[in-house]
């Protein structure tokens, strides 16, 4: 499959433009608004491969079918249920939420976001006063908090680490996916060998889009898993071509012997491929945890982080602050466990949003529904 992003004035326009340029059999992986107002779609179609009939899809696949095909399926039953449009951000440049310094403050301190960062946020945003809520707040979120997602096709391998129960190696397999969907030929490495059905986890995901797991035992393992994919040794080499996602057994970054292990893993990594540690971090932890653990793993090499379990956790003050004292940036966040529908790019405006919907819900559910909206997905 290939993916395409278009940009349109609606979701009907959008849907429009990705039937006219891939057809039918197109169907959108994402979608979310952009600060000017518009949406961004991106779209993938099907591409030819040896032994695929698009007659498999108009008689069903049953459970015996390869598991990439279902995959497929999957997203392509995502084009078939409609998507709730995203909320319209105004036209010509009209705020969507008047600026009121007690509704951010309001909805700064239902996010749970921590009492001093809350009170930074806040003057900076009635600094930028520009009678819009959302911008005003986006961009004291902007100043503040950095925002850099990851590529579909990460140049560097990249290492999910993390605390325990954060879904990392769930992360690590929707990150895969989108590259599986772009076309690309990827690796998943895993370093989880020992805790009970970690290997029998990756593996059952790693099939579900069609990529063998490669075990490595030790830090010795994985350095020669990783030296086999660089040609030019010593010379850190642009592997976008053929991205890499390694999987890491959890740890508590407060007990010492625990992340020592992980240091000596990650160096070695870094080392033999220049692999990008990205921090997975979970909404559910309570803020103080999330910081004391996001300066921890920082010392690692990581300088981003994806969120995962806002569905349940319904704020994102953790995450901020986390980001805030680590000084890593936010990439992508996931509302959702399936693997299917992947994970949403975060910018400085969509948190904005998230945080403080548009007045027709409260202020924590908004958080789940804006989300929903930004990636076209319902959990």
């Amino acid at each position: 499959m290939r993916l395409r992003t278009f940009l349109a004035e609606s979701m009907t326009d959008a849907i429009e433009q990705v039937r006219s340029a891939l057809g039918d059999d197109a169907i959108i992986v994402a979608s979310h608004g952009t600060g000017s107002g518009s949406v961004e779609v991106i779209a993938a179609v099907e591409t030819a491969r040896p032994g695929y009939r698009d007659a498999d899809f108009a008689q069903g696949i049953d459970e015996t079918d390869d598991m990439e095909h279902r995959l497929e399926r999957m997203l392509r039953d995502r084009l078939r249920t409609p998507t709730e449009p995203v909320a319209d951000t105004g036209s010509q440049g009209a705020p969507v939420i008047a600026f009121d310094k007690s509704v951010i403050a309001a909805a700064l301190e239902a996010h749970a976001v921590p009492p001093a960062l809350k009170s930074d946020l806040l003057a900076a945003a009635i600094a930028l006063n520009d009678g819009d809520a959302i911008t005003s707040l986006a961009g004291a979120l902007e100043a503040r908090i950095g925002f850099e997602p990851l590529p579909i096709r990460p140049q560097a391998p990249v290492m999910g680490i993390g605390l325990p129960g954060a879904g990392k190696t769930v992360t690590l397999a929707k990150l895969a996916a989108r590259a599986v969907v772009d076309g690309a030929p990827v690796d998943i490495f895993t370093t989880d060998t020992v805790r009970t059905g970690a290997v029998a986890q990756g593996e059952a995901y790693a099939h579900l889009i069609g990529v063998h797991l490669r075990r490595a035992e030790n830090v010795d393992a994985l350095s020669l898993l990783l030296d086999e994919r660089n040609p030019s040794h010593g010379v850190p080499a642009d592997r976008s071509g053929r991205p890499c996602f390694i999987d890491t057994a959890s740890v508590n970054p407060f007990d010492r012997d625990d992340f020592a292990a992980l240091q000596q893993l990650t160096q070695g990594a870094r080392l033999a491929a220049g692999v990008e540690p990205v921090l997975i971090l979970s909404a559910l932890g309570d803020a103080d945890t999330s910081r004391e653990a996001a300066v921890a793993f920082a010392r690692l090499g990581a300088r981003r982080i994806v969120a995962t379990q806002l569905d349940v956790a319904r704020r994102i003050g953790s995450v901020l602050a986390a980001a805030d004292a680590s000084g890593m940036a936010i990439a992508q966040i996931s509302v959702t466990p399936y693997l299917a529908r992947g994970l949403a790019q975060m910018n400085a405006y969509t948190c904005a949003r998230m945080i403080l919907d548009d007045g027709t819900h409260s202020t924590t559910d908004a958080a789940s529904e804006t989300t929903k909206r930004h990636t076209g997905q319902s959990t």
